[in-house]
């Protein structure tokens, strides 16, 4: 037996051992995959409910992830967590968290889906809690599961907030420069490559698997230019409204909203006297290039009956990924810069007194 094995085999032993209730939960998980099976054979898709839009193989495994989540003082996380592990293997994986490599062993050495979990979720409550020690922000330490600690370190030295920009700074200087080719929609916006060190958009494809508030997170509420207590304030009043159905011409809670009657109503919390359509809200900003959360966020061309130039739509610009609208899908947040709003983007600008 070589070393590497030997020290995987002690490991799995000990962990056994020290965690056999946890090994009763892994049952109890697979009866549930079970359950679900059985759920969408009789009722149809049983949906991706919880704290993350994971698949049910992943959400299957959400008691032992709780479970290692709480022993580890990070239970606010679980949802990520989830999210995590839908972007390393979709569940279908034994080493299910690829968190052999934080042990300083090959990939997919660990052949324990169990040993797996309490490896990855112990080793991103490490990270959390050196996060926490130097008061960076919650998806630092996301990232440095991915990147190692060591990008804790340069979100210390650089703001302390994590930007994807500070995330593909650090692959950069890793890689020496040098990029791989990254055929992702979650790319899309970027043209499609990625440097050679680690996957700078590692927070971006954990956040598209969360579910709205799974995080507790809306951005960087320091950096508004509304300032943090006000972004705080318009975001508790959208967050209202998470889930409801989108109405044409909607302006009030009594009605449900639509995309510019959100923003109107929102903003009028806050004092903002904004002008009532999309159209006039984006003449009344004041255009930004670089946007911070608060600002709105404007497409063109998404009314057919409308020409192409005219501004049809807006949203609150959370981050670098997410936006938070009235759509036809409903109220909440949604991806603007991939796919269909990608294509109709027109700009961002910030909401003055």
């Amino acid at each position: 037996m070589d070393v590497v094995t030997a020290k995987v085999a002690l490991t799995i032993a000990q962990q056994a051992a020290k965690h056999w209730k946890k090994i009763v939960l892994i049952v109890l998980s697979f009866f549930m995959v079970m359950v679900i099976g059985v759920m969408l054979l009789v009722g149809g898709d049983s949906g991706n409910s919880g704290t993350a839009k994971v698949n049910d193989a992943v959400l299957a495994w959400e008691p032992v992830v709780r479970q290692f989540a709480e022993e580890y003082g990070i239970p606010e996380y679980v949802g990520v967590i989830l999210a995590i592990m839908m972007v390393e293997t979709g569940g279908s994986g034994l080493d299910i968290m690829q968190s052999s490599e934080s042990l300083g062993l090959p990939p997919n050495t660990i052949t324990d889906p169990v040993l797996s979990i309490d490896v990855g979720v112990r080793h991103l409550a490490s990270v959390i809690e050196n996060a926490r020690s130097n008061e960076l922000d919650f998806w630092t330490p996301v990232q440095s599961y991915n990147f190692g600690s060591g990008f804790n370190n340069y979100v210390r030295n650089n703001g302390k907030q994590y930007t994807f920009d500070l995330a593909s700074n650090f692959s950069k200087n890793q890689a020496n420069g040098r990029t791989v080719k990254y055929s992702n929609p979650i790319a899309d916006f970027n043209g499609n490559f990625r440097y050679a060190y680690g996957n700078m958009y590692y927070v971006l494809l954990v956040q598209q698997y969360l579910t709205p508030g799974a995080s507790g997170d809306i951005g960087n509420a320091d950096a508004s230019a509304l300032g943090p207590e006000a972004y705080q304030m318009l975001m508790n009043e959208v967050l209202k409204y998470n889930g409801w159905a989108y109405a044409w011409g909607g302006s009030s809670p009594s009605t449900s909203f639509d995309c510019s009657g959100l923003m109107q109503y929102a903003f009028r919390q806050l004092g903002y006297d904004l002008p009532r359509t999309a159209a006039e809200q984006h003449a009344h900003s004041i255009p930004v290039a670089d946007p911070q959360p608060g600002d709105l966020v404007f497409f063109k061309g998404t009314n057919p009956s409308r020409p192409a130039s005219s501004i049809t739509h807006v949203g609150i610009y959370i981050d670098e990924q997410r936006m938070y609208d009235a759509s036809n899908s409903g109220i909440g947040y949604s991806n603007w810069n991939q796919g269909y709003w990608r294509q109709h983007f027109a700009g961002f600008g910030r909401v003055v007194k």
